[in-house]
């Protein structure tokens, strides 16, 4: 990951007569990684409100600066902290991001600015400045706006890249870029939560086979219990396959899965037209098909599984499966809203819903078989 060296410096430019009538200050950022660090030097007397801006007070000195005690120390620092913040904003990619900025030679025990200097020097003072960039951000923004039209002078990076962006009060302006690295480009591991949606999208709204499946066992029986039955030990049958297959215990090769699949869904449809009631054969050709169906949930999940770190496997097949239940469970409520308060009339809905489920199973049948795409969408 490129670095960009920067010194966070804060200088004030008093002219002659008044000290604290500034014309610009120069900052520059480190930015390292993802991590923003700064030094600031900054005039004490400039950090407080009294002072700022008043062309007619004369410059404090050092000896001024050790007068104030802890207790002035502590003003300063708070007053400085408040200045920044309304005046100062940095951004990465656009959304303002939090800093902090805190004085260390305050917060010693014998601060080095009380032996060190001559009295009648400037009491100027290391400021600290700490930020984070948030992963992935490409881009660190400031945006300047300070009361009296003081200018921010950006100075960036060291030597032959070191450059110089003044921005004026009321602007922001780009002040370092990140391009993508190899660590970047990597994929993010999910969490569960992550799996879940993942699990959840292969049914609702991607998995047109496995809606046109779930659909088929609700045109049968359209019940909450035997529904719920069914759909479960689809998940738990498929929940096994996925696990053998991606720990490489069953390899098929696609096609004859996809086949089967669709041999699956024609299936049901047929079937749906030929018996009235809900038979024990159909949970065991449930569980069957989601056998089927998890070995093409493994071909899909091969790229992004993560194989290589065996102890986070089992949450990401957990939270997959968990999804793919929730999915199906969702697709039912859909269904149940649009068709179960029919009553009686429901019973031409089944006949033309497996009508069509039983067509559409083997329109995939033939196309998987053949390799000729007949509807293009399927």
């Amino acid at each position: 990951m490129p670095r960009i060296f920067l010194l966070l410096l804060l200088a004030f430019f008093p002219t002659l007569l008044h000290a604290h009538q500034i014309a610009e200050i120069t900052m520059s950022l480190d930015l390292k990684g993802e991590k923003i660090e700064g030094v600031v030097q900054a005039d004490a007397a400039y950090m407080l409100e009294e002072f700022r801006g008043d062309e007619d007070e004369e410059a404090k000195d050092l000896a001024w600066l050790r007068g104030q005690g802890p207790d002035g120390w502590a003003k300063i620092e708070a007053e400085a902290i408040t200045y920044w913040r309304d005046c100062f904003t940095l951004l990465a990619d656009g959304t303002p991001i939090p800093w902090t900025m805190e004085i260390p030679a305050f917060h010693e025990t014998a601060p080095a600015f009380l032996s060190e200097g001559e009295p009648e020097e400037l009491p100027m003072l290391d400021v600290a400045v700490h930020a984070q960039l948030p992963p992935g951000a490409k881009h660190l923004d400031i945006r300047w706006k300070e009361p009296f039209g003081v200018v921010l002078v950006v100075l960036t990076g060291t030597g032959p890249d070191a450059g110089t962006k003044p921005i004026m009060s009321g602007e922001q302006m780009t002040i370092a870029e990140r391009s993508a690295t190899e660590e970047d480009l990597k994929p993010k591991p999910l969490s569960i939560p992550d799996w879940i949606k993942v699990g959840f999208q292969h049914i609702l709204p991607d998995g047109l086979d496995h809606i046109l499946f779930v659909l088929g066992l609700f045109l049968l029986v359209p019940k909450w219990k035997p529904l719920l039955g069914q759909t479960l030990a689809f998940t738990v049958a498929h929940s096994i396959s996925l696990a053998a297959a991606t720990l490489g215990w069953v390899n098929l090769p696609a096609q004859p899965v996809e086949i089967l699949i669709a041999a699956s869904i024609a299936w049901v449809g047929i079937e749906n037209l030929c018996v009235k009631e809900l038979g024990k054969g159909r949970l065991l050709l449930v569980g069957l098909f989601g056998f089927i169906h998890g070995l093409s949930f493994a071909s899909a999940l091969a790229g992004i599984l993560p194989k290589d770190q065996p102890e986070k496997l089992p949450g990401a097949l957990l939270g997959f499966n968990i999804g793919v239940e929730l999915g199906q469970v969702a697709l039912l409520a859909i269904a149940f809203a649009c068709f179960a308060w029919l009553g009686d009339r429901f019973v031409w809905v089944k006949r033309i819903g497996s009508v069509l489920v039983g067509l559409a199973g083997l329109t995939l049948l033939i196309e998987r078989a053949s390799g000729i795409d007949f509807i293009p969408f399927f």
